[in-house]
């Protein structure tokens, strides 16, 4: 008897042990995800941009006139508590060609952790009415009334990020995500495999039907290459009539601008009076191909052909850049606050 007890002791003592160690590694699991969660929005809190992809495919097609050149797109993905979603949340636009106008896509994204899958898990919701939430970003009060019934999804186009160690896999399951076309009857199936790291973001989505005929997407598998964005704040001026004009000639001037180093485009116009001066300034992070040196360029452009008309240059992690042609003068400087942010 006194054998039977103590065997049931020890083996008490055993399972106790176990469940302690399965306790243990459990919390250790949580604190992992917990740690690799918070990272995770660290990287994606931002707006992303592939303009020097854009142009470097224009460039390349010269050469490869087959070349499908990535369309140039603008990401912003904004943190915005939403009290009828758990989780952490974003409002999401994006947009064509440098231009906040050509959204082609809105959205709310819903971050929580699986646990079964053992990944991040974006849910992906579509606004009933996206004029009320256009731009929701500079106006999150919005968000506070927003109820369920005001979105929808489609079950299937969840996407897993899980990371590996040095950046963070984003993964769809396979023909998991469709919808059936209103203009051809067919159903759409959706693949996306994305990648995060601190400074970039790559989205390869692609789409077939149900006969495997192309839908979008590019079609070598090269995923749209997004670098996160770094907002510059400063000043900027021409003389009415460009270098040509007298020295006395009227100036247009502006003390608040706001333009990213990743190709965007701002005219040069008067900040009081919003008179045009005929010019815009452009930061862009390019690579030429006579040097493969990677470089910072601030230009100057004629808005009437769209030219370049002169730039300087930098190494690329430089936070402060200008441009004094006596006629035409322009300092910048990084965003001090929310770098990462147009607001």
């Amino acid at each position: 008897m006194k054998q039977i007890i103590a065997a049931l002791c020890v083996a008490a003592s055993l399972a106790s042990c176990a469940s302690q160690k399965i306790a243990s590694m459990a919390s250790a699991q949580v604190q992992e995800d917990t740690i690799q969660e918070a990272l995770f929005h660290q990287w994606f809190a931002a707006e992303f941009d592939n303009h020097e992809q854009h142009w470097q495919d224009n460039i390349s097609k010269e050469k490869e006139p087959d070349l499908q050149v990535h369309e140039h797109i603008h990401h912003v993905f904004a943190p915005l508590a939403t009290p009828a979603l758990e989780g952490t949340t974003y409002f999401v636009k994006q947009y064509m060609d440098g231009d906040p106008n050509k959204v082609y896509r809105q959205r709310l994204y819903q971050f929580v952790q699986n646990e079964e899958k053992g990944a991040l898990q974006l849910n992906i919701y579509r606004f009933k009415d996206e004029a009320k939430y256009a731009d929701a970003h500079l106006h999150p009060e919005v968000y506070q009334s927003l109820s369920t019934d005001e979105i929808t999804t489609y079950p299937g186009c969840e996407v897993y990020w899980r990371y590996n160690g040095e950046y963070f896999d984003g993964t769809m399951g396979q023909d998991t995500c469709s919808i059936v076309s209103k203009r051809s009857g067919k159903k759409i199936f959706f693949n996306d495999t994305l990648r995060l790291t601190d400074n970039e973001i790559w989205i390869a989505d692609k789409a077939a039907d149900e006969d495997g005929n192309y839908v979008f997407g590019n079609k070598a598998g090269i995923p749209h290459k997004n670098r996160k964005v770094v907002y510059f704040t400063g000043w900027g001026g021409t003389r009415i009539g460009g270098k040509d004009a007298p020295e006395d000639a009227k100036w247009v001037f502006n003390r608040d601008l706001l333009l990213h180093n990743e190709g965007q485009i701002v005219p040069l116009q008067d900040a009081k009076t919003g008179e045009k001066s005929g010019y815009s300034i452009q930061l862009a992070l390019l690579t030429y191909q006579n040097t493969f040196d990677p470089i910072f360029k601030l230009g100057l452009i004629d808005d009437a052909s769209g030219k370049t008309i002169t730039y300087i240059w930098s190494d690329r992690t430089n936070p402060t850049t200008g441009m004094n042609l006596r006629w035409m003068q322009a300092g910048l400087k990084i965003k001090e606050k929310r770098p990462h942010f147009s607001f």
